[in-house]
């Protein structure tokens, strides 16, 4: 039992407003898709969806450096499971009004957030690494 509340704890103690707000900033890049801006240009596929996903990494990985988030692997794990999870809802929201918005399979949710939570850990393994060389640094 002890083990169990050490656990629930240690969830409870995340920075949940930050996973949520890092999580909702990844939307930066379906939200893109969604009005074209990779159909052409310069942001045309595969060159825009590639940036702005470089982009969103470093956002995430940056703001658990600079604020010293203590726990920054599950922060950004669950950061991943954010974003997939609103990415899921803007799927399922946007399903009236957009013809090629075609609803998410349960077995393709499920990978959407299994991929974007293990993305989400190894961003995290980044950051507490770039952490570790800052303290050493002393920055």
């Amino acid at each position: 039992m002890a083990m169990t509340d050490t656990h629930r704890n240690s969830l409870r103690n995340l920075p949940w407003i930050l996973i949520a707000a890092l999580g909702a900033f990844g939307l930066i890049r379906p939200v893109l898709s969604i009005v074209g801006a990779y159909d052409s240009g310069p942001l045309e596929k595969p060159v825009g969806p590639v940036l702005f996903t470089a982009l969103i990494a470093v956002v995430w990985v940056g703001t658990v450096v600079a604020l010293r988030t203590p726990r920054p692997v599950p922060t950004l794990l669950f950061t991943g499971v954010a974003y997939g999870a609103f990415a899921i809802i803007l799927n399922l929201a946007l399903q009236p009004f957009l013809d090629d918005a075609d609803a998410v399979p349960v077995i393709g949710s499920i990978g959407i957030l299994v991929f974007n939570a293990a993305q989400g850990a190894v961003l995290g393994l980044v950051a507490m690494g770039l952490q570790r060389v800052l303290r050493r640094t002393g920055d």
